[in-house]
């Protein structure tokens, strides 16, 4: 398990570096999300799925380059570990998007921002104990 009260320079850097890139991909992801379904009113869960994938495939080129400098070929487990992480977190960025919207009324955007806010964190763990280990 990973100590995040005790991390050492190389770990903090890291940690660091998966903000940011974690931020870069936030933006893109919610910015495909709402030129597709707040601006052009396309289906929001095609909106979800394509702004995740466009996010997914960033997070995926910066966190193994930048990031976790890792040696790896492009397609290797790493990548399977990863495309099954985000599959399941994409699966359940869906499922809150329903709830969000049908049960506690949010608007799009709005509950595009809390789904984020909950898959940052499943998707920061499992990538740091599991695809980037």
């Amino acid at each position: 398990m990973i100590d995040f009260f005790h991390l050492n320079e190389d770990e903090f850097k890291r940690l660091l570096k998966f903000g940011v890139t974690g931020v870069a991909n936030t933006l893109v992801d919610v910015g495909v999300y709402s030129l597709l379904s707040v601006a052009l009113g396309v289906n929001v869960f095609f909106g979800q799925c394509c702004g995740y994938a466009t996010g997914m495939l960033n997070s995926y080129l910066v966190n193994r380059k930048w990031t976790f400098q890792t040696s790896h070929r492009f397609f290797s487990l790493q990548l399977v570990r990863f495309i099954i992480t985000n599959l399941a977190v994409l699966a359940v960025s869906l499922l809150l998007l329903k709830v969000s919207m049908d049960y506690f009324g949010m608007g799009k955007l709005v509950a595009k921002l809390a789904t984020t806010c909950i898959t940052l964190v499943l998707n920061f763990i499992i990538s740091r104990l599991w695809v980037f280990r």
